[in-house]
């Protein structure tokens, strides 16, 4: 694998930033596009990467284990079909998009600056958020940087997420593009060509 692959290029940002080598205006967040069949096997690679020595510390966060450790996806699942009975079950599905939209990004985030919060607190540390694609289509990844920085995780935060960037602008999943500022992207797609 040659050093100018994107997964290469979102590694050395990552340290960059870690090692102060270069500046954010805020807390850096660096983002990476992956082909959705690509993103369980970019994450593999970048547990390994985490895993080796590196310069700084890297903590790989899964965010698929995450996600059902909140309140709001156990009380989504512990409601008993009764509670909806007045509906015909579309009713059900559509709660419970809302709830967790509105909710899991915080909640999200308290058990990650919980379970890592030494990580959270330093400059140095890389937190990888991997398998993003678990979360759609419930949270974004820019409802977790949102949270990430109003709660002042100081960390280098990478996140692969499944989806391209078109004109410049995260296409999630091939939803409408949009354009998120705070963070710092690789333009290149990771696809499996490059995994091999």
């Amino acid at each position: 694998m040659s050093s100018s692959t994107p997964l290469a290029d979102f590694r050395e940002r990552l340290i960059a930033f870690a090692t102060g080598q270069k500046r954010g205006i805020r807390n850096p967040f660096v983002m990476v596009p992956v082909d959705p069949p690509a993103e369980q096997t970019t994450a593999s690679r970048l547990q390994a990467w985490a895993d080796d020595e590196t310069p700084v510390p890297v903590q790989p966060v899964y965010l698929d284990r995450v996600m059902p450790q909140t309140d709001v996806f156990q009380t989504v699942l512990g409601l008993p079909s009764t509670f909806y009975q007045n509906g015909n079950g579309d009713d059900q599905t559509d709660l419970e998009e809302d709830t967790l939209r509105d909710n899991l990004a915080a909640e999200m985030v308290d058990e990650i600056i919980s379970a890592h919060e030494d990580a959270c607190e330093r400059t140095e540390q890389v937190l990888l958020l991997l398998h993003l694609g678990a979360l759609y289509p419930f949270a974004r990844s820019s409802e977790l940087l949102d949270e990430m920085d109003r709660r002042r995780v100081r960390a280098t935060v990478g996140i692969p997420f499944p989806g391209e960037i078109i004109g410049g602008k995260l296409s999630f999943f091939g939803e409408r593009a949009q354009h998120y500022y705070p963070a710092h992207r690789i333009d290149d797609r990771i696809t499996m060509d490059h995994l091999q």
